[in-house]
């Protein structure tokens, strides 16, 4: 397996929230199609933006881009959401950024698209013929149509495809003729090729260069850094911060899942709330990078570990993480950040702790008998509690391994191997997905929708 290719596909910087992030990234490579600058390099000109310029935006999402993008803040927005702005946003900013798009916001920025997007001109609906079957992994439609405010006076059109992960651009067309245009990605490249077995993945994590281990402890400096801003400014519902102030007077020194719980819920309180930091993501997601990363990185850090030996883990969690990702699809009404990136913490952390690949096994079916429950309803302030829980659970799950508790075949939906238990996660995905479209009319229906 390419470790830095999977690295490179799998775990990119990423400012604010990925959905926002890939429907801000098709709107800024509709508006630079439109005048001949083109990805992937993006080394033609292109007019500076203006609001007048911009005769429409068009947005149609699956059912789960349209339910995370309904309420999490944009960052630099100064507390705006939704799809509109994001697209609005989208077509003023770099997409030689990619899904790092909006760390280039700016105070005239935000004015521009906060005036665009009031004006009636940018609409976003989800695919109707989505609502209730079971959504692709990503599809982003965006078209861009600017008028005659151009300086050649003409108005042009640009439509732009994204599928299957959220910034690849499948195709690209201006006036109804493709410029450009990729094949979809099955997610079986080289480098995402995952090896069945829990031995075969930790004798990748053996196998890292020091290139490689450098490229994963900088996601962990990374998603550290954010859990530090989330603790010193009132972001999002402020957890990290509460849960500090209520356990340190009760408890003094605070225990090790206590300081998981609050870094993971820190971090997720700044990304929900608009921080305009960026985050280390994980199989698409970047509070599944928070909750795979930060119990590795606490652990480590507090336990003393070397920054290979928290490296090496960081990686196990990365690869579980999309192990998991491989049975629940991108998107689905299980909750990512909890489910998938928390099987991925539960593993790292237990290969951390020097379990093998018995106590990697146990501990993925105590995370999976313990939270698979819980519900995807959409990226808001709310996901730091969902996302402290979840990287709590991981670490308890990690030390019980290690310590010797096992839990039966017999116990519910756990299969008699790690493996198998993760496999097992793709039935009651799929039999979630009217639990999924039930979800999204319930959010629909409350006067907070997806307006922004």
């Amino acid at each position: 397996m390419d470790i830095k290719k999977f690295l490179l596909e799998n775990v990119v910087p990423v400012t604010g929230c990925t959905e926002l992030a890939a429907v801000g990234y098709a709107a800024a490579i509709g508006y630079h199609a439109i005048f001949g600058n083109l990805p992937p390099d993006f080394s033609g000109f292109s007019p500076v933006p203006r609001a007048s310029r911009i005769r429409s935006i068009r947005i149609a999402t699956d059912r789960n881009v349209y339910k995370n993008a309904m309420n999490v803040i944009i960052p630099g927005t100064n507390g705006q959401k939704g799809l509109p702005i994001a697209g609005a946003a989208g077509v003023f900013l770099n997409p030689g950024n990619r899904l790092d798009i909006f760390s280039g916001m700016t105070p005239s920025i935000r004015a521009e698209s906060g005036v665009l997007a009031l004006s009636g001109r940018v609409v976003a609906e989800m695919n109707p013929a989505l609502r209730d079957e079971c959504s692709p992994d990503i599809l982003v439609d965006v078209t861009v149509r600017t008028g005659k405010s151009d300086d050649n006076g003409e108005e042009r059109t640009a439509t732009v495809h994204i599928a299957g992960r959220h910034d690849a651009i499948v195709s690209v067309s201006v006036e109804g003729q493709t410029v450009y245009e990729k094949l979809l990605d099955t997610g079986e490249e080289a480098g995402e090729i995952l090896p069945e077995s829990i031995g075969e993945l930790m004798a990748i994590a053996e196998t890292m260069h020091p290139e490689e281990i450098e490229i994963v402890y900088s996601g962990i400096t990374m998603n550290l850094e954010l859990a530090e801003a989330g603790k010193y400014r009132a972001y999002g519902l402020g957890l990290g911060m509460r849960l500090e102030m209520m356990l340190r007077p009760q408890c003094g020194n605070l225990s090790l899942i206590d300081k998981v719980k609050i870094a993971a819920a820190a971090a997720g309180d700044a990304r929900m709330g608009g921080a305009p930091f960026p985050v280390m993501s994980t199989a698409g997601s970047g509070n599944q990078g928070i909750t795979a990363l930060i119990p590795v990185g606490v652990i480590g850090s507090e336990c003393s570990f070397s920054k290979e030996e928290i490296s090496r883990a960081a990686l196990i969690s990365h690869l579980f993480t999309k192990k998991a990702d491989r049975f629940t699809g991108h998107l689905s009404a299980l909750c990512g950040c909890s489910i998938k990136a928390g099987i991925g913490a539960a593993a790292g952390v237990t290969y951390l702790l020097g379990g093998g690949e018995k106590e990697i096994a146990t501990a993925i079916k105590l995370m999976v008998a313990n939270i698979t429950g819980t519900i995807c309803d959409g990226a808001k302030p709310g996901c730091s509690l969902k996302i402290s829980t979840a990287t709590g659970l991981a670490t308890e799950c990690a030390f019980l391994a290690v310590g010797g508790m096992e839990i039966p075949t017999c116990n519910g939906i756990i299969q008699e191997s790690g493996e198998d238990t993760i496999r097992i996660l793709e039935k009651i995905s799929r039999a979630m997905v009217p639990v999924d479209a039930a979800i999204v009319r319930i959010l629909d229906e409350k006067p907070c929708g997806n307006l922004g």
